[in-house]
């Protein structure tokens, strides 16, 4: 069973206010703070990326996204450590 989003999740945007088309489509944001439930949309959370535009049309590090319009991705792996020595050592 997949969990559900929560603070802390690396994602994908795939939607936004303006539908499929938006300028924050594609991409990758770490989940914030739970911002509270829109009448509409659903859970909304702040997010922290690079270059993102919110909805007013500001570019910056942080916005506000609905639940649904996010795709959470797996955590990213990290190297265990005698696997990283093992490439110190050869590079």
């Amino acid at each position: 069973m997949n969990e559900p989003i929560k603070s802390g999740d690396l994602c994908e945007v795939i939607a936004g206010a303006l539908g499929s088309t938006g300028p924050n489509i594609g991409k990758r944001v770490t989940v914030g703070q739970l911002r509270g439930d829109h009448s509409v949309h659903g859970r909304i959370w702040r997010c922290h990326g690079e270059g993102l535009v919110t909805e007013y049309g500001a570019l910056g590090n942080e916005a506000d996204f609905a639940q649904s319009w996010l795709r959470k991705l797996p955590p990213e792996k990290t190297p265990a450590p005698a696997e990283q020595r093992e490439e110190e050592t050869r590079g």
